[in-house]
């Protein structure tokens, strides 16, 4: 069973903040000259976020010693990330105003659930 949650950790890691970022930058590269630096800047820092997913899916994934830190690291970015996306971004968005609390929540809720998942896995703690 913990093989199981750390397998969907990894896939998470590697696959779904990278195509998360894929497609807002896909979105947002034809007009990234109407958003001027700060969209630039936003954009980067999401890209930074994926990269940093990438290496943390990668060496959870090869049961490397860092590997319960970057993950760490790069689920609490990514749920700041998420939330900055919602309230504070220069960048479009097809988010309701009104559903942006039910989704920083649900954000916040994921990220505290790997958080917790990692903390309190012993096969986790074994190879980190």
């Amino acid at each position: 069973m913990g093989r199981g949650w750390l397998l969907l950790l990894c896939a998470i890691l590697l696959v779904w903040q990278p195509l998360s970022f894929a497609v807002e930058a896909a979105s947002s590269l034809p007009n990234l000259g109407m958003r001027g630096a700060a969209g630039a800047l936003e954009l980067l820092a999401h890209g930074l976020v994926a990269a940093l997913s990438v290496a943390a899916g990668i060496a959870l994934w090869q049961s490397s010693p860092g590997g319960r830190p970057l993950a760490m690291a790069a689920i609490l970015s990514g749920a700041v990330a998420g939330v900055q996306s919602l309230y504070w971004s220069v960048l479009p968005s097809n988010v309701f105003p009104s559903d942006r609390l039910p989704i920083a929540a649900l954000i916040v809720a994921h990220a505290a659930a790997w958080a917790a998942y990692l903390n309190r896995s012993k096969r986790v703690r074994e190879k980190s």
